[in-house]
């Protein structure tokens, strides 16, 4: 923030949306500095600490930018859900840390699906890293952890949050590694006929760590995780908010073609148009 003296902007105006947890707030506009977005991302979060994320919409096309430059599939959820304004329909979008457009949907049933074009081998996307088996996906890697050996994370998160968010922050920077702007542990726990993620995201441009209430990019990397495990191509997946994710892959033998991901999305009750009315 060494440069907030040069920060001038009158009104930033955004909304809040929910993709089934994970809160989202969406800036309205994307001529921002890096620094710009740092600061607008911090002052939503203090006004609201149960939104997760910050994204900015642009008004000439459909394209959505991450504070931290990453990609996130909720934030996108979010964004389709505010272009199409809730109806039926379908447009494509560019998303900040997305090397391909993604094609978004709002359904009849009123949930919200994205479409990611992942074209890519098995063995190009998955690399396995002491325990985890990680899964590059476009701006982040998620690494996910058997249920069995995420027991006692899980555990250690319900005694002492912070401090069990520092110890995998650590592990990600010295074990996982990885260039991408996020890295996402998802640590896996089994319900009866169901498996509930628990993912711990950190965003390394606005050095964010979360116990996120609800992932997308999570829930990709665990499909795949599951695909490798049982063969499956089509999965729920419980998230920390109790609400599901629905992800189905499409794959020709050892070649993921795409991954379609739905859920619910709506508008917070506090959500319409809220303001930042200066930044000095």
């Amino acid at each position: 923030m060494n440069n907030q003296k040069n920060v001038n902007i009158e009104i930033i105006k955004y909304k809040i949306l929910n993709p089934g947890g994970n809160k989202t707030a969406l800036v309205n506009g994307i001529g921002y500095t890096n620094n710009q977005r740092k600061l607008i991302n911090k002052m939503i979060m203090t006004e609201y600490p149960d939104i997760e994320q910050v994204g900015f919409l642009s008004n000439s096309e459909n394209r959505l930018e991450m504070a931290g430059g990453e990609f996130c599939v909720n934030a996108t959820r979010c964004a389709v859900f505010e272009y199409l304004k809730g109806k039926v329909g379908e447009i494509e979008l560019s998303v900040s840390g997305a090397g391909k457009k993604i094609t978004g949907k709002v359904l009849k049933n009123g949930k919200v699906e994205i479409e990611l074009n992942i074209d890519k081998k098995l063995s190009d996307l998955v690399k396995i890293k002491k325990d985890f088996t990680c899964i590059k996906i476009d701006g982040i890697l998620i690494a996910v952890l058997d249920a069995e050996k995420s027991k006692n994370y899980i555990e250690e998160l319900k005694k002492d949050e912070n401090k069990t968010k520092s110890e995998l922050k650590k592990l990600m920077i010295e074990e996982i590694k990885s260039d991408e702007n996020a890295i996402g542990i998802m640590l896996l726990e089994k319900l009866p006929q169901k498996i509930k993620i628990n993912p711990i995201v950190w965003v390394k441009e606005i050095n964010t760590i979360f116990y996120e209430t609800a992932c997308g990019s999570g829930s990709i990397g665990t499909a795949i995780y599951n695909y490798l495990k049982n063969k499956e191509t089509e999965i729920e997946l419980i998230q920390p908010s109790g609400y599901s994710l629905y992800v189905k892959l499409e794959i020709n033998k050892e070649y993921v073609k795409k991954a379609i991901i739905s859920g619910v999305a709506e508008e917070e009750e506090y959500g319409s148009n809220r303001y930042i009315e200066k930044i000095n």
